[in-house]
């Protein structure tokens, strides 16, 4: 398989964008990742866009819409789907790799949306990345079922979350909080170290089906447990979800779940999530299961 990038000008790749979220992390995400990612398999690419199986479209989506307002009231949608449909050559052998919440926001034809945040729109399922959190250095001992912080009025299911769990003093709820570990262990508003302290962190969706805290979890160690109407736990044809992770639909099944929680089991998959993270789905990890996947569509 040969892969040819698409040539966009660097009005399309902008510098640093102007909000980032997680607060600790940096301005880096999966998009720009993927593209340093295959610059390095110079085995996979092609000058000769005839040639090519397929066509990568290496725009950074997620920086283009924050600086645009987040594209409210369409601010910079029409000119970049002009600038866009100047580049595509042929959409059915395009794919290309998003972050931002509802994908590209784009008409792309027959293209492939690799997406890390889908909301309604489609898209093949990618992990949503961050920076590493620091770890303490000594064990931290579980003292929570669950635990999660974040804000609640993304979604739903948040509310309903706490609605259900606020007074229970076995499910460590809190809304936003800072992120950086010192501020954290300052404030006493410690988010590290209350996911490393529960059997399972709970990682609802809120305005995507994903959630950042999912991917957190597993880097510290912890099973995460995704709670939402759509399973967007990625690359499901080749990583067994439910060896490392817990998936819920709703506040009903994540009572069951809790209720009824194998804490031994929660262990052994809390230090499977950090493995298969750190192995296969952190930075540069996961780009090989895009080639997977793109294989897969022309064989």
């Amino acid at each position: 398989m040969k892969i040819f990038i698409l040539p966009v000008n660097k009005v399309l790749q902008p510098p640093p964008q102007n909000f980032i979220y997680p607060n600790h992390n940096v301005d880096y995400g999966v998009e720009q990742d993927f593209l340093i990612w295959l610059n390095k398999n110079p085995e996979l690419l092609t000058p000769d866009s005839d040639k090519a199986n397929w066509h990568y479209l290496p725009v950074f989506w997620t920086r283009w819409h924050i600086n645009h307002s987040f594209a409210e009231n369409r601010e910079g949608l029409d000119t970049l789907q002009y600038k866009v449909n100047n580049i595509l050559i042929d959409s059915k052998k395009t794919f290309t790799i998003t972050q931002f919440d509802g994908g590209t926001l784009l008409n792309l034809g027959n293209a492939l949306e690799f997406t890390a945040a889908r909301t309604i729109n489609k898209g093949i399922d990618i992990p949503i990345l961050c920076a590493l959190h620091k770890r303490p250095l000594f064990p931290v001992k579980k003292k929570f079922i669950g635990s999660f912080n974040g804000s609640i009025g993304t979604h739903p299911l948040r509310k309903q979350l706490f609605d259900v769990y606020q007074d229970n003093p076995e499910i460590n709820l809190g809304g936003n909080l800072p992120t950086r570990f010192y501020k954290r262990w300052i404030q006493g508003k410690q988010f590290n170290l209350n996911i490393m302290a529960s059997y399972i962190a709970l990682c609802p969706r809120g305005t995507s089906a994903n959630s950042f805290r999912f991917f957190e979890a597993m880097q510290l160690g912890v099973a995460p447990c995704l709670i939402g109407d759509i399973d967007v736990r990625p690359f499901q044809k080749y990583i067994n979800w439910n060896d490392c992770s817990y998936f819920v639909k709703d506040i009903e099944q994540l009572s069951h779940l809790l209720k009824n929680l194998n804490k031994g089991e929660a262990l052994k998959k809390g230090k499977l999530a950090k493995k298969i993270f750190f192995d296969n789905l952190y930075y540069q990890k996961w780009c090989k299961y895009v080639i997977m996947d793109l294989n897969a569509s022309i064989s």
